[in-house]
């Protein structure tokens, strides 16, 4: 990935961690969706070429730059449920020092970007220091942005407010804010300086999807990113009739690295429609030993989210999950209580939110969407969702208390899967793709009857292949974009 055009203060803390947390201060930043192995050669490639660009654009030389090359796995996504294709990606070194001082990059399959804020957060008393960094580029960047999508909805300027009467949801509202919180809210990406916290992927899709990814350039220029009238980060698709090759979108990744902590996704609009492959989600190094945790995710014209883990050999989840959460584990061809990627044919552990038809897609848009939490701590992974007429209060005051906010719709416990064995030095992502080797297989583009979706997408659209689809009917995508209020990340050092 390249370089982000800004680098913000980089915050670093000091962590009384195991041994074993300490050393991943030399961890890779790597996006962890990986490629067919017989794909290796066409990324090598790509690595080879876009280091060298990256290294003539910025000024950077083989005496500061690391390369480490990793394996790409094979991830066969044949079962339409859980088994989705992963989406491939290179993996960055940076020393112990560079964390206070410059960013250092390196490239793998492809080319990423440095890293500009890491969080160490297992079992970790902290004190928290600060230093900043700049790499000289335009000020451009750092102007307020409110320009909108010229190509996108009107919706994205428009003032919403919720009139959603109030039904169930998997857990109830606080009524109160919460002066017990043990959380501290630790970085907060929201208005003008939502961009400043992420880099641009723009190379090729691991997944093939029909998409073209934009660099910040690029995006800005063509309006597909932008930060809306209510302050929110705009993050579109092109939607130009006919295109080809690939329909130009997004894909950020942000600086902060962290292991263990609370994230909080507060976003009003996510891309939906057949065709589309959009995500939050998040991973380490080392895929898949540094696991992968996919938050929101799902294609098509799907209505029920679908939480995921991806790990190294030997997580496992407890046969009696399902009594503590809302979603349900997916059927599979393997035993999906087997979260390794290497046992389950890279189907992990899936859990599919089958009671709230407003978790994902046009669902979660009529509702004016709503807040993601992800806790990462000792007791293991747990996802919640809230629609926006039952946030908690206390996530809305920055004093989250998990405790109170109910049954999550998706538990992941830390019996037999050490939150911080399987899963280190994360990132999160938002991405939108097209097609691809999950929503563009034969077997999910003509197919019905999950997910919410009861109908094909061939027959919603009258295309036999998706690419066609996407390539073709640009008007179509007027409603594949994020619209996202804020992300928030929060530390405890009680919990973690």
């Amino acid at each position: 990935m390249h370089f982000s055009n800004l680098l913000l203060p980089l915050l670093t803390l000091s962590v009384a961690a195991p041994a074993a947390s300490a050393a991943r201060i030399n961890a890779a930043h790597g996006n962890a969706r990986r490629a067919p192995a017989h794909r290796a050669a066409d990324y090598e490639k790509i690595r080879r070429e876009g280091t060298l660009a990256m290294e003539a654009r910025e000024g950077y030389s083989h005496t500061n730059v690391k390369h480490e090359r990793t394996n790409v796995a094979a991830r066969n996504k044949g079962k339409r449920l859980v088994r989705k294709k992963k989406r491939a990606t290179c993996q960055v070194h940076h020393n112990a020092t560079s964390i206070v001082t410059s960013p250092t990059a390196a490239a793998t399959e492809s080319v990423t970007s440095s890293i500009g804020n890491e969080q160490h957060f297992a079992n970790a008393t902290e004190t928290a220091t600060s230093s900043s960094s700049t790499d000289g580029v335009s000020s451009a960047y750092t102007e307020s942005i409110t320009s909108t999508a010229s190509s996108t909805s009107s919706a994205y300027t428009e003032s919403v407010t919720s009139t959603a009467s109030p039904t169930s949801s998997s857990a109830a509202a606080s009524s109160t804010p919460s002066s017990s919180s043990t959380w501290s809210l630790v970085e907060t990406w929201s208005g003008n300086t939502f961009f400043d916290h992420v880099n641009f992927w723009e190379w090729n899709d691991p997944t093939h999807g029909t998409v073209d990814f934009q660099g910040a350039s690029d995006a800005w220029n063509s309006g597909l990113i932008s930060i809306n009238q209510q302050g929110h980060a705009i993050m579109a698709v092109d939607t130009t009739q006919h295109v080809q090759g690939g329909r130009k979108a997004i894909r950020v990744h942000g600086n902060r690295v962290f292991t263990g902590g609370l994230v909080i996704m507060d976003a009003w609009h996510m891309p939906t429609g057949c065709g589309t492959w959009p995500a939050w989600w998040q991973n380490g190094p080392n895929w898949p030993e540094g696991g992968e945790i996919d938050i929101l995710e799902g294609v098509n014209a799907f209505t029920q989210n679908q939480v995921s883990l991806h790990t190294g050999q030997g997580c496992t989840m407890p046969g009696n999950i399902n009594d503590n959460q809302v979603a349900q584990l997916t059927t599979g061809s393997f035993n999906n209580l087997d979260c390794s990627s290497a046992n389950t044919a890279n189907q992990g552990c899936g859990a599919r939110d089958e009671s709230n038809d407003n978790s994902y897609g046009a669902g979660f848009n009529s509702v004016q969407g709503g807040v993601y939490a992800m806790q990462w701590a000792k007791v293991g992974i747990t996802v919640w969702w809230f629609p926006r007429y039952n946030i908690p209060s206390d996530i809305t005051n920055d004093a989250p208390e998990p405790s109170g906010w109910g049954k999550p719709v998706a538990h992941f416990p830390s019996d037999n899967c050490n939150p911080y064995q399987f899963f280190y030095d994360h990132y999160n992502i938002f991405d939108t793709t097209f097609c691809g080797d999950w929503a563009g297989a034969d077997s999910v583009w003509n197919y019905a009857g999950y997910a919410g979706q009861d109908q094909s997408c061939a027959a919603i659209t009258g295309y036999s292949t998706c690419s066609d689809y996407v390539l073709n009917e640009g008007s179509a995508f007027a409603n594949a974009y994020w619209e996202v209020a804020s992300v928030k990340y929060f530390n405890s050092t009680t919990e973690v």
